[in-house]
């Protein structure tokens, strides 16, 4: 009789418990071909629970949807008022953005205020996220440096945190260096959740990187827009960034075709502010002036896809009124909700769960 396999390095052999919802389906020929799961809330500032679905105190990492509350720590910490930094600096911080030349060119210009290069930066490297970008690089037979990686803005402000805090600058990752405690504290007070609750890893550019609840990355955004009950520090830091943001939606992504960048051009009227992470996270906050405050909106894709992701966001902002039933070009070709093949035939179409 055969027996299964096993591996000793396997902590357990439990199937996970199945919490999420399914919320994005792509038809083909009229049957169901793909299946997007996941987790989504909607949480007003003040801490109301106004959607769900799925699990929603199952934890997640931001992954790069904590770059904002990222940057609020360097203004809390006073490097963003003793290096001058401008809101459109503050952007980038807050940005994963596609290396093209006026992004690298600003984060060149940040390093420069602290007196560091692109050789301080440890976030590693990779291409330019811009294809257009990335193809001249080739063109021009270059190679990327970490400049061009989407988080040398956040690094960047890292840095010039630790200097200021007169912190071993090769340490400025350490979770236990003073920026980086900082920011969990930042992000634990923003949400109104238990600092010791929230778990740790470190992120695909090697910063610490946190995982609390959708429920709690949800209030996060609704604070971001609109803090309440938070102290005044923390409170105008938050909107300084937030609104730098919104003025500089091209430092926060890219040019043209990302979701933050969109929404956040499109979106002025309602202060909307987003940050997409990596492995289907999204989080966005806006002012709902039906209900006289902000709400925030998280969500967590099961399969790490975008692709489910983007058009969740887009219906679950409409049904509560952050963005019109007709929406502009930019943002109508993220919601995708007709399947074309290579020859631009309809062949299926996207279904949103709500």
């Amino acid at each position: 009789m055969n027996q299964p396999l096993s591996h000793s390095n396997t902590t357990s052999q439990k199937e996970p418990l199945c919490r999420s919802a399914a919320m994005v389906e792509l038809t083909r020929g009229g049957i169901v071909e793909v299946t997007h799961r996941g987790f989504a809330c909607i949480v007003s500032s003040d801490g109301d629970v106004l959607y769900s679905k799925g699990d929603i105190d199952f934890k997640t990492f931001l992954r790069s949807s904590a770059k904002p509350f990222q940057a609020a720590a360097v203004i809390l910490s006073g490097a963003a008022e003793e290096y001058r930094l401008t809101d459109r600096e503050l952007a980038i911080i807050s940005g994963s953005h596609g290396g093209e030349p006026f992004h690298t060119e600003l984060v060149t210009k940040i390093l420069a205020k602290g007196q560091f290069t692109v050789e301080n930066l440890l976030c590693g490297t990779h291409p330019p996220l811009d294809e257009q970008t990335r193809s001249e690089l080739i063109q021009r037979g270059e190679k990327p440096s970490s400049l061009h990686h989407n988080c040398s803005g956040k690094h960047s402000g890292m840095l010039l945190t630790a200097q200021h805090k007169g912190s071993p600058i090769a340490d400025y990752l350490d979770p236990n260096q003073p920026g980086q405690r900082l920011i969990k504290q930042v992000i634990a007070e923003t949400a109104k959740y238990p600092e010791s609750e929230i778990v740790v890893g470190i992120d695909g550019c090697s910063a610490p990187v946190h995982a609390l609840s959708i429920k709690g990355i949800a209030r996060l955004f609704a604070q971001l827009v609109r803090p309440v009950g938070l102290p005044k520090e923390l409170s105008s830091a938050l909107m300084r960034v937030a609104s730098s943001m919104r003025a500089y939606p091209e430092m926060v992504a890219a040019s043209r075709g990302r979701i933050c960048t969109e929404l956040m051009r499109f979106g002025q009227g309602v202060e909307i502010t987003g940050k997409a992470g990596a492995e289907g996270v999204y989080g966005v906050g806006w002012f709902d002036e039906r209900q006289g405050r902000a709400l925030g909106l998280a969500i967590k894709m099961e399969d790490g896809q975008q692709r489910g992701r983007d058009p969740m966001t887009i219906a679950l902002m409409q049904k509560f009124g952050a963005l019109p039933t007709e929406l502009p070009e930019a943002l109508q070709s993220l919601k995708a909700e007709k399947l074309t093949n290579w020859q631009g035939k309809v062949v299926g179409e996207t279904i949103v769960w709500l």
